[in-house]
């Protein structure tokens, strides 16, 4: 039996990465977890693997890579939030450059042999002024810190492959969305804004832009997109995954309105509008289709899990 690694195991889609592949028979599986106690992914996981680690510990990496000796590596482990990353820029490109290097040269060292899927993000993208969905020869340039640092991830994966013959795929999914996905994320803050009125918490969901046009796939779509890439992905190349449908934000606030169980009201935050914001990011999925990949789930399905998860939750 094959042993897999996931970086960043514990956090959200992670979870829906472990329940899948627990579902398809996988039992080896082994987790890292930066803060979180994983108490949803131990149905899945033998507590004992998984393992409490910073990334960023050369030595702990080291160590960890050596003793899993995995076969399968899915890199999600990263700090990932674009809002707070223009406030925390130093930080934010310290962290995911090292832990990036430290993981690329631990399998170097002790599991070369093992496919590695290092995931990156949208973007990575220049900013779209036509509107084009994006294909993966699209011209890169990040526009917030952490994509930056997703970007510097991405090339590095690049260099370990040209320079140490490793075995490396890169994923860069554009917007997921899903259950348990933590509030700082559009989606999700306006799901648990909308039943904190359902609930009398609030007055009003207040917002940022509304206008912003992405490609939402649920979450668990995405991580069928991870397994099969890791299955039949290529050596070097890069792919893109999304629904390769745009939606504004106001579209998608307009659905969860509408599944709200109490009439809401909506306020401009100006706080919550971000120094730069792309105006469009939409994927063209060609490539992950022409692969044998495909969206299952809708929009609609998909925000009415979120409000159901937030209604427990909140």
């Amino acid at each position: 039996m094959k042993t897999i690694l996931i970086t960043g195991g514990t956090g959200f889609v992670a979870s829906h990465l472990v329940e899948e592949l627990y579902k398809r028979g996988e039992r080896n599986i082994h987790l890292t977890s930066y803060r979180d106690e994983g108490e949803f992914v131990k149905q899945f996981v033998d507590e004992k693997n998984i393992y409490q680690i910073n990334l960023t510990d050369y030595q702990a990496t080291q160590d960890l890579i050596a003793a899993v000796k995995p076969d399968e590596i899915y890199h999600l482990a990263s700090l990932a939030s674009v809002g707070d990353s223009f406030e925390k820029r130093k930080f934010i490109l310290e962290m995911n450059t090292n832990l990036q290097l430290n993981l690329l040269e631990a399998i170097k060292a002790h599991a070369p042999q093992a496919k590695l899927l290092h995931v990156s993000t949208a973007l990575v993208y220049a900013a779209n002024d036509n509107d084009q969905a994006i294909d993966e020869k699209a011209t890169l340039g990040p526009d917030n810190p952490y994509a930056l640092s997703k970007l510097i991830q991405d090339m590095m994966a690049y260099s370990f492959v040209k320079s140490e013959g490793l075995n490396i795929v890169r994923v860069r999914p554009f917007n997921h969305i899903g259950e348990r996905q933590t509030l700082g994320f559009v989606v999700a803050d306006l799901a648990a804004a909308v039943v904190k009125v359902e609930k009398g918490e609030a007055d009003s969901v207040k917002v940022g832009n509304l206008d912003s046009i992405r490609d939402f796939s649920d979450v668990k779509d995405v991580v069928n997109a991870y397994i099969l890439i890791m299955e039949k992905g290529q050596n070097n190349e890069v792919y893109n995954i999304g629904s390769g449908q745009g939606h504004s934000i106001r579209e998608v606030l307009d659905l969860l309105i509408n599944l709200a169980k109490a009439e809401i009201k909506v306020e401009i935050d100006p706080n919550k509008i971000r120094p730069v914001d792309l105006h469009s990011l939409v994927c063209d999925n060609e490539k992950i289709v022409n692969l044998g990949w495909q969206q299952n789930h809708q929009l609609k399905e998909t925000l009415e899990r979120i409000l159901n998860y937030w209604r427990e939750n909140i």
